[in-house]
């Protein structure tokens, strides 16, 4: 038995397509638990409808938004299962997604596995350079680590994880997946990148959102103790990557790198002044349609 758990946020435009992603790849023993935080829109109504029709999936909801962790502690309490696949309210599994992420517990000693991002971007957007280039770089990176074993940054877009591994996740303003894997890691498992686990996430349109993507993203790796990645890190591989973009297309990818730039310095902004969950965990409308 497998539990699905979707903590969402105002979906109501793309939930369905989430759930029905996840329908069609589990069996009449499996479960769908969505959790509904403080949503103001027709996303309750939306899960309702599916539930009535079928029962593998059950809603629960919270009237106050209170977190990404809030939500995932209701999955791991209500799951039936050990094996949890998490995914997000706004994305697309792509076929065989769930099968190549659970498959890798049969090995007892893994924790916690990571799917892999791809991004759904227009060509002709300001960001599209920048994003492909950045969705392709963090997949080498989880891959190089996954073979030298020291692998844990999971992808809060799609991944899987033993109760038993983690029993419950600590509140967090951002990077929650990486909290989820540093809890993994500290209790002796071992996790995996699988980049055949495939998941279509839409990426930011405008710089607004961009921005506001970014920062809370940012604000949850200053957050963290010792966090994973710093500007320095990303600026090293940085000219080499430039290289890989076509001429014509630097200007675009300069110009995205200076506003990741812009939301590096306001994550840590965000953090360092200590704003509130809804002040940091700003929606970015473009992604949502």
């Amino acid at each position: 038995m497998i539990t699905i758990g979707i903590p969402t946020y105002n979906e109501e435009k793309v939930i369905e397509k989430t759930i029905y992603s996840v329908l069609t790849q589990i069996s009449s023993d499996d479960e769908v638990i969505v959790v509904a935080s403080g949503c103001t829109d027709n996303t309750v109504p939306s899960v309702q409808n599916i539930a009535k029709k079928d029962k593998r999936v059950r809603l629960i909801r919270e009237d106050e938004r209170k977190g990404k962790a809030s939500a995932l502690n209701l999955i791991i309490q209500n799951a039936r299962s050990d094996i949890i696949v998490q995914t997000d309210g706004d994305v697309i599994l792509e076929q065989n997604a769930v099968s190549q992420l659970v498959k890798h517990f049969e090995d007892p000693k893994i924790g916690g596995v990571s799917g892999r991002p791809i991004a759904v971007i227009p060509k002709d957007n300001l960001f599209y350079d920048w994003t492909i280039m950045s969705y392709r770089k963090i997949g080498e990176v989880r891959q190089a680590a996954t073979k030298q074993g020291k692998f844990w940054h999971l992808s809060g877009y799609l991944l899987a994880f033993r109760k038993k591994a983690l029993p419950s996740v600590p509140f967090a303003k951002g990077a929650v997946d990486a909290w989820m894997g540093r809890i993994i890691q500290q209790n002796g498992y071992i996790m995996v990148y699988e980049p055949n686990a495939k998941v279509l996430v839409k990426a930011p349109l405008t710089i607004k959102d961009f921005v506001a993507q970014k920062a809370r993203v940012r604000a949850g790796y200053y957050l963290l103790p010792k966090g994973p990645r710093t500007v320095k890190g990303e600026v090293l591989w940085l000219p080499k990557e430039l290289l890989k973009i076509p001429l014509w297309s630097w200007h675009r990818f300069m110009a995205s790198g200076t506003v990741y730039l812009y939301s590096w310095l306001k994550g840590w902004y965000l953090a360092k002044t200590n704003k509130s969950l809804k002040e940091i965990w700003k929606v970015p409308e473009s992604t949502k349609k």
